[in-house]
């Protein structure tokens, strides 16, 4: 019985007993002080696992033998980034490294590192640092989004966006490294766009930068596994190449003038020229600035050599393509050089003055291949604002005949062709004398023949209704001298 007694006395030896809380403690009142500390630890312990399940971060923990695991196991079945860490056994093998080294060091080491999962590659900061337990713990950040960021705000200030090729500014800062360098075989390639200024001028800039990207693809073609491609200039390519003899340079720049001719043949829009200049240096110290400065020279020197030519090859070039708009139809031309060749004689104009005429005939209206179709071919009325873009083809016209030998010396007659007797033709307003004559026997034929032949939104009016259309407008549209002129020549030009 005393047994029993002695045994329903014991006190058990539980958490409060032992820390001195409750009537059965060992001590009551026993180190109170502790009560407060152990609470303490527990909430510094509850926010540390939070904090731990919050954070983003994939921690690993490893001792100072390298074993490394998982910082919290239960997360790992959720966690596939960690799953494909653990399973990658060159990087765990490099982290064991890193982590040997921060034993030694006792210092934190910070790796960054690139995985491919699924197809896709991630970026990674892991940083490596040792307890005071010498548990050494490594806090692995995914970066993906901030280096996919960085690499895009990189690529926006080194890259031209309309080529896909390097700028100007990542150029020069490329150079820089070579300048004043022992360098062996080194090389500067300026390559410069024909015409692109016409082009964007009568075609519009739309279609000059589609001449610009045509010409890049050619470019990385020839040169992307060998040098570096910048666009230097709105018209301008760079290339710069390393380890390469002449001869090689001048093999490259056979096979592009191929790819050119090639591209031409295969297309019906703007023949592409380009103007080459190169400068090689073979060995000893490279003067940046003097090889890029002869290489420009020599593309000039190339370029010199063949405007004229070139010019003359885009001016026919945009005939065609003012043709392929139908706009010129059947004859159009060849009947109005009659017709005003005959009131040219009339005059006894000297042939000077007669071959500008004839000339004007045929390329007027050459400007009209900068105007859209949408307006070119509208069969009612055009809006004002249609109507300010289709004046607009004087300007193109003489902007064009400026630039080919055959045609400069009656760009002036192209801008003015649309002049009125009365003063409210455009894009001048001239009046009377104050139009050149050859556009004002101009005026006369073309409206004549307009209205002769069928368009696509009438049909063509009897010649004697043409003639009195013509009369009706002396000294308004016409000048009424050269009308009269007109009525004398015209039924013996076509007779009834």
């Amino acid at each position: 019985m005393s047994k029993s007694y002695e045994s329903d006395k014991k006190k058990s030896f539980t958490r409060e007993a032992i820390i001195g809380l409750g009537e059965d403690s060992f001590r009551k009142n026993y180190y109170p002080e502790l009560q407060d500390h152990l609470l303490e630890l527990e909430r510094i312990n509850s926010r540390n696992k939070a904090l731990i399940t919050t954070i983003p971060d994939i921690l690993l923990v490893s001792d100072i033998k390298g074993h490394i695991s998982p910082f919290n196991v239960s997360r790992l079945k959720n966690n596939e980034m960690t799953l494909s860490i653990m399973k990658n056994q060159e990087l765990i093998q490099k982290l064991r490294t890193l982590v040997s080294e921060v034993v030694i060091s006792r210092l934190l080491i910070t790796y960054d590192f690139q995985m491919e999962v699924d197809h896709k590659t991630f970026y990674f900061e892991a940083r490596i640092h040792i307890s005071t337990f010498d548990e050494v713990l490594i806090m692995i950040r995914d970066m993906t989004d901030r280096i996919t960021l960085e690499n895009r705000l990189r690529t926006l200030v080194d890259k031209d966006n309309l080529c896909n090729v390097y700028n100007r500014r990542y150029f020069e800062y490329y150079l820089a490294d070579f300048n004043m360098q022992e360098i062996i075989s080194f090389t500067i390639i300026i390559i410069d766009i024909d015409g692109l200024k016409l082009i964007n001028d009568t075609l519009g800039h739309l279609s000059g930068d589609r001449v610009i990207v045509t010409v890049a693809e050619l470019i990385k073609k020839t040169f992307n596994h060998f040098g570096m491609i910048s666009r230097i200039g709105g018209d301008e390519f760079g290339i710069v190449l390393h380890g390469f003899s002449a001869n090689d340079i001048e093999g490259f720049l056979d096979t592009l003038k191929t790819l050119v001719k090639e591209d031409n043949q295969q297309t019906e829009s703007v023949e592409l020229s380009l103007s080459y200049g190169y400068s090689h240096h073979e060995s000893g110290v490279l003067n940046v600035d003097w090889v890029f400065q002869e290489a420009d020279n020599n593309m000039y020197q190339n370029k010199l050599l063949k405007t004229s030519s070139t010019k003359n090859n885009l001016v026919k070039t945009l005939m065609k393509a003012l043709e392929a708009k139908d706009y010129i139809t059947e004859g159009h031309a060849d009947r109005m050089e009659m017709l005003a060749t005959i009131i040219g004689h009339e005059l006894n104009l000297p042939q000077n003055i007669i071959d500008r005429i004839q000339l004007l005939t045929k390329f007027h209206d050459i400007g009209k291949v900068g105007i859209p179709d949408s307006i070119l071919k509208k069969a009612g009325a055009l809006t004002p604002d249609e109507w300010k873009v289709m004046c607009t083809h004087c300007n193109i016209g003489e902007r064009i005949a400026n630039e080919s030998t055959e045609l400069k010396d009656i760009a002036h007659l192209i801008l003015k062709h649309q002049e009125r007797w009365d003063g409210k033709g455009y894009p001048l307003g001239l009046a009377g004398n104050e139009i050149p004559l050859e556009c004002r026997i101009l005026a006369i034929v073309d409206t004549f023949d307009a209205m002769t032949n069928d368009r696509p939104y009438r049909k063509a009016l009897p010649m004697h209704v043409a003639v009195e259309e013509i009369l009706n407008h002396a000294g308004t549209q016409f000048d009424p001298e050269l009308v009269k002129v007109f009525h004398k020549v015209v039924f013996k030009a076509y007779p009834l």
